[in-house]
């Protein structure tokens, strides 16, 4: 008996009528598809090996590199300090205020400790909280001691740690 016809498989495609055999997609392309007649460009924020079906997504912690067709997981670019980049990342993301990234390939910014703060974006580390002031656990400012209260001390982590005015003063909020 004659053989019918075989679909081309996930990974490879036939250009033209007449093929004796499909073609595997180059390095850098995919197919999903069975019985295709092209390959597609690989995704950003992915890469894709010779005969691949499907993109694979950069790991945490690093991102796509738009300079080139990327065909292999060393082709992900690791994502600098002060920033993050989830699974599949196409550009690196700045930490938020609040929050840091003191090494490269961070998959997550670490949120400041209390008593510390980051008032800015892409931060490599926090700031510690000022004397008058209070500092939660992500805060991305300090928090001024409340009104009748005061602290000559820095880190603290909650309104309460502030001292209470002593008598025969007044403590505007903030006070030292």
């Amino acid at each position: 008996g004659a053989s019918r016809p075989k679909a081309c498989a996930p990974g490879s495609f036939a250009a033209s009528a007449g093929n004796a055999e499909c073609e595997v997609c180059e390095a850098g392309s995919y197919q999903g598809q069975v019985a295709a007649t092209t390959c597609n460009v690989c995704e950003t924020g992915s890469y894709c090996l010779e005969g691949a079906s499907s993109p694979v997504p950069c790991p945490a912690g690093r991102r796509s590199n738009h300079s080139i067709v990327m065909q292999s997981e060393n082709d992900c670019i690791v994502c600098s300090v002060g920033t993050f980049c989830s699974t599949g990342s196409a550009v690196e993301s700045a930490c938020a205020p609040g929050t840091f990234s003191d090494e490269p390939e961070a998959a997550a910014c670490v949120k400041c400790r209390a008593g510390t703060f980051q008032k800015a974006e892409g931060a490599t580390e926090c700031r510690a909280c000022v004397a008058g002031s209070y500092c939660p656990e992500g805060a991305s400012a300090a928090l001024v001691c409340s009104a009748g209260s005061f602290s000559d001390a820095t880190n603290l982590t909650s309104d309460a740690e502030c001292k209470v005015c002593p008598l025969g003063s007044s403590c505007a909020p903030g006070s030292t």
